[in-house]
């Protein structure tokens, strides 16, 4: 009895191998059909597509591909599902690509190491950013901004003098999530480049490095041409704070451009400044419908006795808007008095 049990139980074993070599062997199949399907454009999108989805299995299929030389189409393909796949064990022939004759497998190469690239891939991009192909150089950027943030203040900085405005716009980008305090100089100094994306980075990554230094350039955007610059340098002025914040916001509240001058009242509301109440007093009766209704807001958020005073006469207004939101105002007071 114990013979059979034996024998059942070496057969079933036997054919659970068997059955699990073949799966193996059709899998493997697969891959390889879909990695030759990337020679036809008209499966290449599906091929691109699924073949991640095998993982490492698919790796020892795809990485052959990257000494196709006279394929630079194909070149680019394979580094992007290498990069989707993430097997940090192809870094080494990632960054051979990284000096293709063509750029655009110079490109993918760089964004392929973004997400498997490790420390030695550092050096081999910083040569990149030379790359006569701004796209190149951008890829690169990003990829060490991945790879080393910290380690590479200085290569960020000196990437703020790129001609391409995307690269500056990312190395301005870089230099705030690191909160570079030294780059605070250097972003001064492009307050005023032509490109307005450059400059609402550079209100966005001051705010972000938050010291008082940042200030005096924030000042300088909330003057900027483009209305969307300078109320992101508003907005990082007010999470700064402090009595310098206040008052530039205090002086952007004059403003001439009424979405301007309501976000410099709202947000001085929202720091409950002590020159809020006067400002929103000033405007209360402002021409500009926005302007008023956050005048309104303010003395809502911070007023007291005094000012109940003031908005008890608008519930009777002729604007329904105005109506409105000083009934909401006074009841926010009334809950606190």
């Amino acid at each position: 009895m114990k013979k059979i049990i034996i024998f059942v139980f070496c057969l079933s074993l036997s054919m659970a191998c068997l059955a699990a070599y073949a799966g193996e062997k059709e899998k493997g199949y697969k891959i390889k059909r879909l990695a030759a399907q990337l020679y036809d454009r008209k499966y290449r999108m599906h091929s691109q597509r699924v073949l991640p989805s095998y993982g490492k299995d698919a790796v020892k299929y795809v990485l052959p591909l990257l000494d196709d030389k006279n394929n630079a189409s194909i070149r680019v393909v394979a580094l992007y599902i290498l990069g989707k796949i993430g097997d940090p064990s192809v870094q080494d022939k990632v960054i051979t690509m990284l000096k293709d004759r063509d750029h655009r497998v110079r490109g993918e190469a760089a964004r392929t190491l973004t997400r498997i690239g490790a420390k030695k891939s550092v050096e081999p991009l910083k040569e990149l950013l030379a790359d006569r192909d701004a796209n190149v150089r951008f890829k690169a950027l990003r990829a060490l901004a991945s790879i080393a943030p910290k380690e590479e203040t200085d290569l960020f900085i000196r990437s703020l003098e790129d001609f391409d405005p995307r690269i500056r716009r990312f190395s301005v980008m870089a230099l705030g999530n690191i909160r570079s305090e030294e780059a605070i100089p250097y972003l001064s100094q492009l307050v005023q480049d032509y490109d307005p994306g450059v400059r609402m980075e550079i209100g966005k990554s001051l705010g972000k490095i938050g010291t008082a230094d940042c200030l005096q350039p924030l000042y300088w955007l909330t003057k900027d041409q483009e209305t969307g610059v300078s109320l992101v340098a508003m907005q990082s002025i007010a999470e700064i704070k402090g009595p310098q914040a206040e008052r530039i916001l205090v002086e952007t509240a004059d403003s001439y451009d009424p979405s301007i001058a309501t976000r410099a009242i709202i947000l001085l509301g929202d720091l409950k400044s002590p020159d809020a109440l006067e400002v929103a007093k000033k405007y209360l009766d402002d021409e500009h419908m926005s302007v008023r209704l956050a005048s309104i807001e303010t003395l809502g958020k911070i007023g007291g006795e005094k000012e109940k005073a003031l908005l008890e006469p608008l519930l009777g207004a002729e604007s329904t808007l105005v109506r409105r939101k000083a009934g909401g105002a006074l009841q926010a007071v009334n809950s606190r008095i």
